[in-house]
């Protein structure tokens, strides 16, 4: 018969390894004995010049070493001053561009972003905004500093990029410090605080042909089709001795494609294919409706006279910057 055992229940430790007292902790104090001091109000000029270094600092390596102003003399054969005239749109691909230039003639093209686009208008069309935005506050840091944003420069081009600097001087300094800036940054301090914009003669070389439209002076300017156009203002119509009561778009410039084509700056077009223009914007919806293969027929007046000149086909698609 089988018989079964209870099982042997544990036998427990009656002598434990004796533990360690925890130590009291140190340097704590009734409470209420010693209340915490009430925090000191920060002050404002000390965070501001905290804030200005904590932008700043990020650009300390793209600093050079100084050198004196005689030897950064600008070589006029090699630079352009220009002027920031206006931020267009991209008509092929709806991205918004700022346009440099010394008259239409040397237009340079800089696509940038919405942001950046958004602050050069404001500036250019008076728009004021009701607190400081991020340029607002570069150029504040500036002032405040006692930094003057002497220049900004746009020198290459590199894959498809254009690339600019910074030229900024010490208050009652002689020395410039160079710092590496993306061209829209340095354009929407520029509006700002007043500085040059100068452009390397070498990259209106290679500008590519774009339809674009903008708006400058309170007017609408567009290009397409390398003819760029905009309603005629009373300057426009003493110089080009247009008729007062004659609507139509005036001729600013010519590309290259249309050099001794039948347009000439100065011409104001009334009407293309025989529909009537009025407006930059119907210029462009104009030139929209008519293939790129096939030419126009334009409508101008030149020296009182009424002509029928050409615009020709498109040689083929632009280059993109």
């Amino acid at each position: 018969m089988s018989t079964s055992r209870r099982p042997t229940p544990a036998v427990p430790n009656l002598n434990p390894a004796p533990r360690r007292p925890t130590p009291a902790p140190r340097n704590l104090k009734p409470a209420g004995l010693h209340p915490t001091p009430a925090p000191r109000s920060p002050d404002p000029a000390r965070l501001f010049r905290l804030l200005g270094l904590f932008i700043l600092l990020p650009l300390l390596p793209g600093l050079v070493a100084p050198a004196p102003l005689a030897a950064q003399a600008v070589d006029q054969d090699e630079w352009l001053e220009v002027e920031v005239a206006t931020v267009g749109v991209d008509l092929a691909t709806g991205a918004p561009m700022a346009l440099v230039h010394e008259g239409w003639e040397e237009l340079l093209p800089i696509w940038i972003g919405n942001v950046e686009a958004e602050a050069i208008l404001r500036v250019l069309q008076a728009q004021p905004f009701a607190r400081p935005l991020t340029h607002d506050l570069m150029a504040s840091i500036l002032s405040t500093m006692e930094v003057e944003l002497a220049e900004v420069r746009i020198h290459d081009m590199r894959e498809g990029t254009y690339i600019g600097s910074l030229h900024l001087r010490e208050a009652g300094g002689d020395e410039l410090r160079e710092v590496d800036a993306r061209p829209s940054d340095g354009l929407a301090l520029a509006v700002r605080t007043g500085a040059r914009v100068r452009v390397a003669r070498r990259l209106l070389s290679g500008v590519p042909e774009v339809d674009f439209v903008s708006t400058e002076r309170q007017r609408t300017i567009a290009r397409v089709r390398s003819v760029t156009v905009a309603e005629p203002g009373s300057e426009d119509r003493r110089t080009y001795a247009l008729p007062d009561e004659s609507a139509g778009v005036v001729v600013l410039h010519l590309g290259v494609g249309m050099a001794n084509r039948g347009l000439q700056p100065g011409d104001l077009i009334t009407a293309l294919n025989g529909s009537s223009v009025t407006s930059a914007l119907e210029f462009i919806h104009a030139l929209g409706r008519v293939p790129d293969a096939s030419a126009v027929s334009v409508e101008v007046i030149r020296d009182g006279e009424v002509l029928e000149v050409q615009i020709p086909a498109r040689r083929g698609p632009g280059r993109v910057g």
